[in-house]
């Protein structure tokens, strides 16, 4: 499945300070019995502007609080939506920090019986720290009061403080033991907040003394557990960030409040601090563009950056990296988990989703797809968050909130059972391991991989293969199709002017990713196809090369298919649409000469792709009628079909500089006869899904015109009913193709078609007299050819036995030499004088006259045309080979064993004539 385009969620408010101003974008919670829960909603924070709050399922704004135009945020803001208890009202309380000072804006509904809900709002300055606050969050608590939540607030610098619900009050406010240690080189970059009942499942999993520790003298269990709080630290005032550098330390945070004089264990117990491993081949991150998330369900710790994506598992004894992928040459602006296994990040030039445990792109979009608006149509993409339930990944660009629908990615699975992603089958042909080409063989070190792949043998063979792509890939550049087809012919050698020779399918592989290329162009001059931003298209066209290439059966649309694959990795490549291989010939040639030479090639098209050449066809050949004279009658219109003036028809091919007549019913014919050799279900399903109406018709005129120059609906001694142009008729068509695809045609309109078409007061395809009429005139053809194929068979009976003759005839060069007689002047005549040739509705005839009495021949045989009684020819001779019946091995016979046989061999029929 392909990854669609993002939705627009909503329009951001710009920050007040362009150059400056920033926008802080956090998930919002809701709080029941003390269990804090992630509702579908985001809170935006904009600075000098407002804090918004928009739901992502509808999507809408839910609510807004306007704030001062000096305002600047120091963090993402925190919103929570709770119920209050003993009453109906609802209360949503979001909390920002502002310079100095910790904000809040309380929103509630009922309870009055108002439906305008009551905003206030009330602030936290804060006296004893000047370092800014890199969090808010909140702490549960077991209070039957009407608050019951804390607000939890760290600051840069390692100060953790906790305000009550409303701001008015400081519970407690310390820079812990631990954090003081470090202090002085590392500063806190992120923090997270996490359930004690989240945290057992998962982080304490592996470690019951640290959870015996964090739940401290409590004794039952679900009553006052308390909260722990994740801090992530890093070296101050560094660029560059190695990983053994950072540390993460672990604390509990009660529910309820310890009382005054208490030490600090009795607020923050200190849990553990551990430093991040070293990551193989990444030992230093730019802290300009990383960012750290926290899975509460897996207990990892990921750490997304512009090479990659690293998750460090923080419920082993010590962190250990569980999964990773690293691309030294992209560039992220974002990484976000979206399950175990699977993450989505916005690169340089597209937007995938990557399988960290196999290294493989499973689904992409180029980021020109990702709407923007304005002047923001360059500005990188940044993931706020992923929902799990709705399958919704929510990102930010410029002004834009984003939705990135994945629920159709995955299969459909029970309620209780989690769908599975990650399997190794998925990831097969789409590995990121490395940026170079398996086409690509040069390296200080050949790569045994790589030369087996192309079939090499030797590094000789693979130096001289990286010469000739270096070079075609020049050709390519310059649009040399001459120097190409050079470089071709000196490569492979005799390879060309023999088709049946077998050529490894990886090279040919990379002379189409060079011939054929994929526009990233929503303009597409593809109107019939489904619209896609994807187009195929013709970069050159060696025509020797590609005229090989169609001998061999390597010039298909499956095959172009897998070369643009490997050549855009890592973008996974999204399903050319229909007709793409067609329509890129016609857009490189309007002649249709490249079109007809795929078509009759070896490769047997699909019947979409056939579909949709007919009707591009159709139209072409309608289109082209239109231009001439109203009364000359056309083979292809809505009406009848009718004659062409030869010389009109010349003198528009001629003087056109589009396709002639000639190539487009070539093209017509050619196509008609490959579509017959697919099953007819499938044929008439396709002709149903691409051709409207009114092209099935012209196709049924078409297949009519055909039936009645071919002989079919006459008698062999009536003229031709209609003396058409060649060209309409070239190639012929054969009985049962015209036969299969007119049943095809019919069954795609099916009865409903006929019936509604055939309505009094229809207006489709001009009149339903029109409709009749073709009804009874095919009924007409019918019979005609049914007559024509009894008279047929009974022809046949009656010379079966001289059939079953001619067919057992070996036709040797010495015995038709013998039966030509060349004069002097070089004439050939039979040498028969009862032999004659006559012409006859355009058939050559040879009529053999009966021999008159006194001829030489008259008495006996009648010059020999009696059949021998076996009714087969005689042998002219031993076979060389012979079959073993035991096994059907084909051996040679030996000189002595043919020479037996012939003396063996009987002699012809002899004949005694008794006359009494």
């Amino acid at each position: 499945m392909d990854l669609q385009p993002p939705s627009v969620l909503a329009h951001l408010p710009h920050p007040l300070h362009a150059s400056s101003g920033k926008t802080h974008i956090a998930e919002v919670y809701s709080l029941a019995d003390s269990k804090k829960r992630k509702r579908h909603e985001v809170v935006v924070a904009v600075d000098g502007e407002a804090v918004n709050i928009y739901n992502i399922q509808t999507p809408k704004l839910v609510t807004s609080y306007a704030l001062p135009p000096q305002s600047t945020f120091s963090c993402q803001p925190c919103s929570v939506r709770r119920k209050v208890p003993n009453h109906a009202a609802v209360k949503r309380q979001t909390y920002v920090a502002v310079k100095q000072q910790i904000k809040s804006f309380v929103e509630e509904h009922g309870g009055n019986g108002s439906s305008a809900p009551v905003i206030s709002s009330s602030s936290y300055t804060v006296t004893d720290s000047d370092s800014p606050a890199v969090f808010l969050g909140i702490v549960p608590t077991e209070s039957e009061e009407e608050g019951s939540f804390d607000v939890l607030a760290a600051h840069q610098d390692g100060r953790v403080r906790r305000l009550s619900s409303d701001l008015e009050t400081q519970q407690w406010s310390l820079r812990h033991s631990e954090i003081a240690k470090t202090s002085a080189t590392h500063e806190i970059r992120s923090c997270f907040l996490v359930e004690f009942e989240d945290a057992k499942k998962s982080l304490f999993k592996r470690r019951q003394d640290l959870a015996a520790l964090a739940f401290g003298n409590l004794t039952e269990s679900g009553v006052d557990e308390p909260s722990v709080l994740l801090l992530v630290s890093e070296p101050t005032g560094s660029t560059q960030t190695k990983l053994s550098d950072v540390k993460v330390q672990m604390f509990s945070v009660p529910a309820n409040v310890s009382a005054q004089g208490r030490d600090e264990s009795q607020k923050m117990r200190h849990l553990l601090t551990v430093t991040m491993p070293e990551v193989e081949g990444q030992e230093t991150i730019e802290r300009r563009d990383s960012q750290w998330y926290f899975h509460v369900g897996s207990a990892g710790l990921n750490l997304s950056f512009e090479k990659g994506y690293i998750n460090f598992d923080l419920s082993q004894y010590a962190p250990t990296v569980t999964s990773k992928f690293i691309l030294e040459n992209e560039d992220f602006s974002s990484i976000l988990r979206i399950s175990p296994q699977s993450v989505i990040g916005a690169g340089q030039s597209m937007i995938a989703v990557y399988d960290t445990q196999y290294k493989s792109v499973q689904r992409s979009i180029p980021v020109d797809d990702v709407p923007a608006g304005g002047a923001g149509a360059k500005a990188r993409t940044t993931f706020v968050s992923y929902f799990a339930k709705l399958g919704v990944a929510v990102a930010a660009k410029n002004n834009t909130l984003l939705a990135f629908d994945l629920s159709t990615s995955h299969t459909a699975a029970p309620s209780l059972k989690r769908p599975r992603d990650g399997l190794l089958i998925d990831a097969i042909g789409r590995g990121i391991g490395s940026s170079a080409s398996q086409w690509d063989t040069a390296s200080k070190k050949h790569r045994t991989d790589n030369i087996t792949s192309l079939g090499f043998t030797s590094p000789k063979q693979a130096e001289q293969w990286n010469q000739v792509t270096a070079y075609l890939r020049k050709c390519a550049a310059s649009k040399d199709a001459d120097g190409f087809d050079h470089a071709v012919r000196g490569y492979f050698g005799k390879t060309l002017n023999s088709p049946d020779r077998f050529v490894h399918p990886e090279r040919t592989l990379f002379l189409l990713s060079l011939i054929f290329s994929l526009q990233e162009d929503a303009a597409s001059e593809d109107k019939l196809s489904a619209s896609s931003s994807s187009r195929l298209s013709i970069e050159l066209w060696p025509q020797q090369t590609c005229k090989w290439l169609i001998q061999i059966g390597h010039l298909s649309l499956s095959n172009i298919e897998i070369a643009l694959r490997r050549s855009i990795k890592p973008r996974v490549l999204p399903s050319l649409p229909a007709g793409s291989l067609a329509q890129a010939l016609v857009d490189s040639d309007p002649s249709l000469q490249r079109l007809i030479d795929v078509l009759q090639g070896r490769v047997l098209s699909s019947p979409d792709e056939l579909a949709y050449i007919l009707k591009l066809l159709i139209n072409t050949a309608r289109a082209r009628s239109i231009s001439l004279d109203e009364e000359t009658p056309k083979a292809l219109t809505n009406g009848e079909p009718t004659l062409t003036d030869p010389s009109t028809a010349l003198t528009t091919t001629t003087t056109t500089p589009e396709a002639s007549l000639a190539n487009i019913f070539l093209a017509l014919n050619t196509t008609l006869e490959k579509l017959h050799h697919h099953p007819l279900p499938a044929t008439t399903t396709s002709i149903r899904s691409v051709l409207s109406r009114t092209e099935i018709i012209s196709m049924v005129h078409h297949l009519r015109l055909s039936l009645a120059t071919g002989g079919y609906t006459s008698r062999f001694t009536e003229p031709a009913p209609v003396p058409v142009p060649a060209e309409q008729t070239q190639p012929p068509l054969s009985l049962p193709t015209i036969i299969s695809l007119l049943n095809a045609s019919i069954d795609a309109i099916g009865p409903s078609g006929w019936i509604s078409a055939s309505a009094p007061g229809s207006t489709i395809d001009d009149s339903p007299i029109r409709d009749q009429e073709l009804i009874a005139d095919m009924k007409s053809e019918i019979s005609a050819a049914l007559a024509g194929v009894e008279e047929a068979t009974y022809l046949k009976g009656i010379l079966h036995e001289y059939l079953g003759y001619a067919h057992s005839v070996v036709r040797s060069f010495s015995a038709t030499t013998s039966s030509v007689a060349v004069d002097a002047s070089g004439s050939e005549t039979p040498a028969s004088a009862l032999v004659r040739h006559e012409k006859l509705n355009g058939a050559d005839l040879m009529i053999f006259g009966a021999p008159e009495e006194g001829d030489e021949g008259f008495d006996g045989d009648a010059s020999g045309k009696l059949l021998p009684l076996s009714l087969k020819a005689a042998s002219t001779d031993v076979s060389k080979t012979k079959i073993k019946l035991s096994t059907g091995e084909v051996k040679t016979r030996t000189s002595r064993e043919i020479g037996y046989l012939r003396r063996k061999a009987a002699g012809k029929y002899s004949f005694e004539r008794l006359i009494v």
